[in-house]
């Protein structure tokens, strides 16, 4: 065991600097980490209060389109395999986050970027972490749209729409003002851990409700899809699995808010999200595409009757996730925007504290305006998902690869070995990040230019 203090480099690939001590030992694990032992700023969320955030920050609109991502990919079968091998590699990456984040005590995806690949790498987290939470938004909001008409239509009947106060627009535009504009405005995200645990809870009724409608409803008319027709099929799903799984953005903010700030304990909140997320996402893609089969929708509860009462129940539980979803990604996009903001000016700590309260309420405001416009305007959730369902790999893959391979250049103090073991894990990681990127980007216009969204297109 060897305790280092101040700016070290040595053959044991240690270093530090400031008041931090480093204690490395080669055997302890496969990394040869660093442990961190300096004062840690005691946050004020428990180990329970930080899964139901992380896991509020998976599900949501992504659950909706599990059942059509698992036909596109070829069947139940293609896309569950596609799902554990994903679950296995964001374990991995938000682990390697985290003891990034431990260097610095970093708060944000954004600053442990900056602190392992500099200056340019943290603009380009920050461009890349405002277009993905922001298309997010988006969708949070096409799926409020989608739930508010279903539950109108069970209300009202078909005719709902032919009254101006229960037009799509004017319901997405009143329920987004006036409720979930104002949990939009404060400056942490704490409170939401209380909320969280409803939004966890009403995913869960969701998959009850799809699991307990295949056995009443008939056996779908429509095909099921049991393989895929060619390759490309296969690559499909992807897109909607990281929409799914990605929450790298919010974990860092929910680490450092952790009481025990710990690899350890926040190794627990990763497996007790990722669990939770693999069981609602597993239960909501197998039993939603054995009841619709391939023509199900990109949102699946449009695919059932709306005078079907359970399920006109799960679309308001829908909506209560959503009021807890939408704000945590738009935090995330803020963070990057008024880091951003205040790097351009040049501010120093305390000209960016002094008008931090302006600078968040306009940030705000543009980023709800803006994300409520292309709402309204935008038909389903599946064209969003499928634009950036690739993006998520960047967060998932990308920055992670290259933040290991960084951690281990500049501070492991593992074997010679491990080191370039570790960092040819890394290399695999970046790799296929940009790889799924490219593919998923280049689907994505493929399907837009010849029509193709089969699943989505119909609902």
């Amino acid at each position: 065991m060897e305790t280092v203090k101040g700016p070290v480099a040595g053959p044991d690939g240690l270093t530090a600097s400031g008041n931090t001590f480093y204690v490395a030992n080669e055997n302890t694990s496969l990394i040869g980490s660093i442990s961190v032992e300096r004062d840690r700023p005691v946050g004020k969320t428990s180990l329970l209060g930080a899964i139901f955030i992380v896991v509020n920050a998976c599900i949501g609109a992504g659950m909706l389109n599990f059942p059509a991502a698992y036909q596109g990919a070829g069947g139940i079968h293609v896309g569950i395999l596609m799902q554990c091998a994903l679950v296995l590699v964001v374990f991995g990456s938000l682990l390697i986050l985290a003891l990034c984040a431990d260097i610095r005590l970093s708060p944000s995806y954004q600053d442990v970027i900056r602190e392992m690949c500099g200056g340019v790498g943290k603009i380009l987290s920050e461009i890349m972490i405002i277009i993905y939470t922001f298309g997010s938004c988006v969708a949070y909001f096409i799926v409020i749209g989608d739930q508010l008409d279903s539950i109108l239509t069970f209300i009202h009947g078909e005719d709902f729409a032919d009254f101006w106060y229960m037009n799509r627009k004017f319901t997405i535009s009143i329920f987004a003002v006036f409720i979930i504009f104002p949990l939009c405005i404060p400056k942490n995200i704490d409170f939401l851990k209380y909320p969280s645990s409803v939004g966890v809870l009403a995913s869960f009724y969701v998959c009850a409700v799809i699991v307990v409608n295949y056995h009443i409803y008939p056996p779908p008319t429509a095909e099921i899809v049991t393989k895929p027709q060619s390759w490309m099929d296969v690559f499909s799903a992807i897109p909607a699995i990281c929409f799914g799984f990605q929450c790298h953005v919010s974990s860092v903010p929910v680490y450092s808010s952790l009481k025990k700030r710990t690899l350890g304990e926040f190794t627990k909140v990763v497996i007790g999200a990722l669990t939770i997320g693999f069981i609602a996402y597993t239960l909501a893609g197998v039993y939603g595409s054995l009841t619709f089969g391939w023509v199900v929708c990109s949102d699946v509860l449009l695919s059932y009757n709306a005078d079907d009462v359970p399920v006109t129940v799960a679309r308001c539980m829908i909506l209560c996730n959503m009021l807890t979803t939408y704000p945590v990604l738009q935090f995330c996009g803020r963070l990057a925007i008024d880091s951003m903001w205040v790097t351009s000016w040049n501010l120093s700590s305390e000209e960016a504290e002094r008008r931090a309260k302006p600078r968040r309420i306009i940030e705000t405001l543009i980023w709800f305006i803006c994300s409520l416009f292309l709402a309204l305007f935008i038909p389903n959730i599946g064209v969003v998902i499928s634009v950036i369902g690739g993006l998520a790999a960047v967060f998932i893959l990308v920055f992670p690869g290259v933040c290991l391979i960084q951690f281990v250049l500049k501070h492991s103090a593992a074997s010679i070995p491990k080191q370039r073991f570790l960092i040819a894990i890394g290399f695999i990681y970046t790799a296929l990040g940009i790889f799924i990127l490219g593919e998923s980007t280049t689907q994505s216009i493929m399907k837009d230019v010849m029509n193709g969204h089969q699943q989505s297109g119909q609902c």
